[in-house]
C-alpha cells in the first residue's frame, strides 16, 4: 500500500540503523542466529537502498553514505557478540581494549553495493599487562589476534544467507605478511618510520568505526 512505499522510501538515519540492529541482537541467543540474522538485515537494506536507487529517488551520495552506515552498524552489533563470546572463554585483559579502522570505500564513507570491507585491528594494552583473566588465558597479543580473526571469520562465513561482507585486511602494517591485530605502538611506528608513501595516503581514507 501506499505508506509500505512512503517508509520504503524514506532512507534510515544512522542512529535508526544502530537501534534496529541493537534490538535485533538482543533477541537472538546462540551465534549461529545471530550470523543469520545479521546478515538478513543487512540484505533487506541493501536491497532498499538498490531499489530507491533504481527508481532514482536518491543520488550516488546518498546510496554510498547510506551503504556504508548498514556496515558500520553490522560491525559494530556483530563485534560485541564476537567479543562477548571471547571473554566468556578468555576473560578481558585489563585496561586494555580494541579499535577497527576502516579504509579505503567504508572508511571514507563510499561504499557500493559490491565493496568489500578494508578493515585494519590495532589494540592498546598497559605496558604490565600478562594474560587475560578467564579459565583459558592468553597474552595480548594473542588475544587480540584471535578476537579480530573471529570477527573476520563471523563475517565472512557463509550461512543460509549467504556471507555479510568480503573483508580486505591487505591495508594493515606489513600488508599479508603483518599481524591480524596490531598494537598501537606499532601500528605508529610503523606508519611513522616504515610505512610506503601510498599507505601513508590511505590512512587519509581512515576512520575508526568501534572502539571504547
Amino acid at each position: 500500500n501506499s505508506s509500505d512505499f512512503i517508509k520504503l522510501c524514506l532512507l534510515p538515519s544512522k542512529e535508526d540503523l544502530d537501534l534496529e540492529v541493537f534490538c535485533l541482537m538482543e533477541r537472538m541467543i546462540n551465534i549461529e542466529d545471530v550470523l543469520v540474522a545479521i546478515r538478513r538485515w543487512a540484505n533487506d537494506r541493501r536491497f532498499q537502498v538498490g531499489v530507491l536507487s533504481l527508481l532514482l529517488k536518491i543520488d550516488h551520495n546518498e546510496s554510498a553514505n547510506t551503504l556504508s552506515n548498514i556496515a558500520d552498524s553490522a560491525i559494530n552489533a556483530l563485534f560485541k557478540k564476537i567479543e562477548e563470546e571471547m571473554v566468556a572463554q578468555h576473560g578481558h585483559i585489563s585496561g586494555s581494549s580494541l579499535a577497527i579502522l576502516a579504509m579505503g570505500k567504508l572508511g571514507s564513507r563510499r561504499m557500493t553495493p559490491e565493496s568489500d570491507l578494508d578493515l585494519v585491528f590495532v589494540y592498546d594494552s598497559p605496558k604490565n599487562s600478562k594474560v587475560s583473566d578467564g579459565s583459558k588465558p592468553l597474552s595480548p597479543g594473542h588475544y587480540f589476534a584471535r578476537l579480530s580473526q573471529r570477527f573476520i571469520t563471523a563475517i565472512t562465513s557463509q550461512t543460509s544467507e549467504g556471507n555479510l561482507y568480503e573483508v580486505d585486511m591487505r591495508l594493515r602494517p606489513s600488508g599479508n605478511s603483518g599481524p591480524i591485530a596490531s598494537s598501537l605502538d606499532s601500528f605508529k611506528k610503523y606508519t611513522i618510520e616504515e610505512a610506503w608513501t601510498w599507505e601513508q595516503m590511505a590512512l587519509t581514507r581512515s576512520r575508526i568505526i568501534s572502539a571504547p
